[in-house]
C-alpha cells in the first residue's frame, strides 16, 4: 500500500538549504551594491552640491569686489588715476615699470599681464575661503570698466573654483535727469514725465512718473500740497523701479545720495571746463569787454558761427538780440570728438525774430542744428533765440552751462523746440514772461523742450500757451555732453556680464 509522505526527506532538506544559502548570499549581495551605490550617489551628490554653492559664492564674491572698488571711488572719484588698489593686479607702464597693489600710480596708460595675482580674502567659511582680485579700465573721461575675478577654496587648498565678471561703472551725471532741482519741484495732473527728477527739497507730482522720483524731504502724489505731509505713492502713477526715493522709503534718498548736490560745486567744473576751451584745438574762449555778449549760430555743417553784439550795457538780451557784427565761422572737431566753447560775457544761441547784421543788412532768423559733440559755458546766463536740433541724433549732442540763469527769450519762435542738457548754476531755468509786463497781449504758442535740466533756482515757462518737456533718452547711449558735471559721491553700476577669467 503506498504511504502519502508527510515531511521531506533529509536529501530534500539539504537541496533546500543549499538554495536558502544561494538565495541569502544573492540578497545580501544586492543590498551591499544598493548601499555601495547610494554611498556612491551621495558623496558624488555632496560633492557636486559644494562645487555649486562654491560656485555661487565665488560669483557673489566679484559682484562684492566690484562693489567694492566703487567704493573706493565714491570718496575719491580719481582714485584709479592715483592708487593701485590692494587687490588690483599689478600695473605695468607704458616703459615696462611695475607697480604693485597698494602703491601710488605715476600716470599715463597701464597694462596687466597674466592671470590674476593680487587676491584679497572677503569670507572663510563652509565651503572654503573666498577671495578676490581686480582690473581696472578707464573708459574715456566718464566711465570705468572693472574686470573682477573671484575664486573659492577648500580648506585643503584643492578645488578651487573661479568666476569672472565685467562691470561698467559710472559716476551719476546732472544729464542723467530730467530735472535737478536745489528747490521744491512741482508737476501737475496733468505732467507726464519719463527721466529721473531730483529735488533737494520735495518733489510734488501729480501727474503720471515712468521714471524714479528723488527728493531729500518727500515725494507725494499731489502737486498742490504747501508742506509735502509724507511719502505718498500711488503705483498707478509711479512707474519707475523704486517708484521714488526720500526719507521715508526703504532704500532711502541717503542710500544713493549720501550727501544731497551741492550746486556751489559746479562753479569748479565751470573753471576746469574753461581750462579745457583755453588749450590749443579744444575749443573757443572769447573774453572782450567791450561785448554785451556772443551770439551764436551751428549751421549744422561742422560749423559754428559767432556775432560779438556791441549794443551798449543798458540792453536787455531777455528781450532784443542787440546789434550784431560781422561773424566769425569756426570749424567744430567732428565724430565723437569734444567742443568746449566759453565765454565770460552773456551767450545768445540763435533768433526766431528776423534781424540784421553788420555783414548781411537783410533781417534773418537763425535757428542751430548741432554737428558734434560740443559744450558751451558762460560766466553769465545763457539765452535761447531760436530752434535747435541735432544733425544726427544719437551721435550729436549739447550741453548749455550757465553761471545765472538758462533764459528763452521773447524773440525766440512763437513755436519753440530746443534739444540740450542744461544747467543754472545760480539762477534759474525760466522764460522772459513778457506778458507781466505788456509787451504781448498773451503767450506765444508751444514750447518743446527736449533734454535734461538742473536748476538752482526753480523755473518756469509760461510765457507758452502749451508746454511740452521730454528727458532726452540718447544721454544715456551716447554719454553726457562734453564735461557736462557730474555728481560728487555717485557712481552707478551700468551693465555687467559674466567673462573668463584673465590668463
Amino acid at each position: 500500500m503506498l504511504r502519502l509522505a508527510t515531511r521531506p526527506t533529509d536529501a530534500r532538506r539539504r537541496a533546500q538549504r543549499g538554495q536558502g544559502l544561494i538565495s541569502t548570499i544573492a540578497i545580501t549581495s544586492i543590498v551591499a551594491l544598493l548601499v555601495l551605490g547610494t554611498l556612491t550617489w551621495a558623496r558624488t551628490s555632496a560633492g557636486q552640491s559644494a562645487r555649486s554653492s562654491r560656485s555661487d559664492i565665488a560669483l557673489q564674491t566679484a559682484e562684492a569686489g566690484v562693489q567694492q572698488y566703487v567704493s573706493r571711488i565714491v570718496e575719491s572719484k580719481r582714485f584709479w588715476g592715483g592708487y593701485v588698489d590692494a587687490a588690483e593686479d599689478p600695473r605695468i607702464t607704458s616703459t615696462g615699470l611695475t607697480v604693485t597693489p597698494g602703491a601710488a600710480w605715476p600716470g599715463g596708460p597701464w597694462t596687466y599681464v597674466g592671470g590674476p595675482s593680487s587676491w584679497k580674502t572677503l569670507n572663510t567659511g563652509r565651503y572654503g575661503t573666498s577671495s578676490y582680485s581686480l582690473r581696472v579700465y578707464p573708459q574715456g573721461s566718464t566711465s570705468l570698466r572693472v574686470h573682477a575675478t573671484a575664486r573659492v577654496v577648500e580648506a585643503s587648498g584643492n578645488n578651487p573654483v573661479y568666476r569672472s565678471i565685467v562691470a561698467t561703472v559710472k559716476p551719476l551725471n546732472l544729464s542723467d535727469f530730467q530735472m535737478v532741482s536745489d528747490k521744491t519741484i512741482r508737476y501737475g495732473d496733468t505732467a507726464t514725465t519719463n527721466g529721473k527728477i531730483y529735488s533737494n527739497e520735495d518733489v510734488l507730482h501729480g501727474g503720471t512718473a515712468l521714471d524714479t522720483l528723488y527728493a531729500q524731504n518727500y515725494v507725494c502724489t499731489q502737486w498742490t500740497y504747501v508742506n509735502c505731509p509724507g511719502a505718498s505713492v500711488s503705483a498707478s502713477r509711479f512707474k519707475g523701479v523704486p517708484k521714488s526715493m526720500d526719507r521715508s522709503t526703504t532704500p532711502a534718498f541717503r542710500t544713493l545720495f549720501r550727501n544731497p548736490i551741492d550746486f556751489s560745486s559746479f562753479a569748479l567744473d565751470r573753471q576746469q571746463f574753461k581750462q579745457s576751451a583755453q588749450a590749443p584745438g579744444m575749443g573757443v574762449y572769447k573774453n572782450d569787454a567791450s561785448a554785451r555778449g556772443w551770439m551764436l549760430q551751428f549751421n549744422g555743417a561742422g560749423q559754428v558761427l559767432i556775432w560779438k553784439i556791441t549794443s551798449g550795457s543798458a540792453i536787455d538780451l531777455e528781450r532784443q538780440t542787440g546789434t550784431l557784427g560781422c561773424p566769425q565761422t569756426v570749424n567744430l572737431r567732428g565724430g565723437n570728438l569734444e567742443n568746449f566753447l566759453y565765454f565770460e560775457q552773456p551767450v545768445v544761441i540763435g533768433n526766431g525774430t528776423a534781424v540784421a547784421t553788420a555783414c548781411d543788412t537783410t533781417p534773418r532768423s537763425r535757428d542751430s542744428v548741432i554737428d558734434g559733440r560740443v559744450s558751451i559755458s558762460t560766466s553769465a546766463s545763457i539765452y535761447i533765440g531760436g530752434n535747435i536740433t541735432y544733425q544726427q541724433p544719437g551721435l550729436d549732442v549739447l550741453g548749455l552751462m550757465a553761471q545765472n540763469d538758462v533764459v528763452m527769450a521773447t524773440y525766440a519762435p512763437n513755436n519753440l523746440t530746443w534739444r540740450a542738457a542744461t544747467l543754472a548754476e545760480t539762477g534759474s531755468w525760466r522764460t522772459a514772461a513778457p506778458r507781466y509786463n505788456g509787451e504781448l497781449s498773451g503767450t506765444k504758442g508751444s514750447l518743446t523742450f527736449i533734454g535734461s535740466i538742473a536748476t538752482a533756482q526753480g523755473g518756469y515757462a509760461d510765457m507758452f500757451g502749451t508746454r511740452d518737456y521730454q528727458y532726452d533718452e540718447q544721454f544715456a547711449a551716447s554719454g553726457p555732453p562734453p564735461q557736462f558735471p557730474d555728481i560728487d559721491g555717485t557712481w552707478d553700476v551700468t551693465d555687467w556680464r559674466e567673462v573668463q577669467p584673465p590668463s
